[in-house]
């Protein structure tokens, strides 16, 4: 059984927190204002990104409504790219 596609006032709701997350980030990486360092504001504007990357990815790719398996398969690379990044960084710390 399928599952039912969001309205189009979700799809305007999520746009909406797209615009303002951008523009957060936008704000962020350009104020020299904030008592943040620039890793700080780096990872911040980087888990925005991942916030919004989700939100693509779960409604308009709409992940969201597909079946579970199809999610699994979706984010398999992302499990790879983990893995291959656990490993160049781990060799830092084995010295052979």
């Amino acid at each position: 059984m399928a599952r039912p596609h969001a309205s189009a006032k979700t799809y305007v709701a999520v746009w909406g927190w797209l615009a303002g997350l951008m523009l957060v980030s936008v704000f962020l990486s350009e104020a020299d204002i904030l008592p943040l360092s620039r890793a700080a504001v780096a990872w911040v504007v980087l888990s925005l990104s991942t916030v919004k990357a989700l939100l693509v990815a779960l409604y308009y790719m709409h992940l969201k409504f597909d079946r579970r398996w199809l999610a699994v398969v979706a984010l398999f690379p992302l499990a790879i790219i983990g893995l291959a990044t656990f490993v160049v960084y781990s060799s830092r710390f084995v010295r052979l």
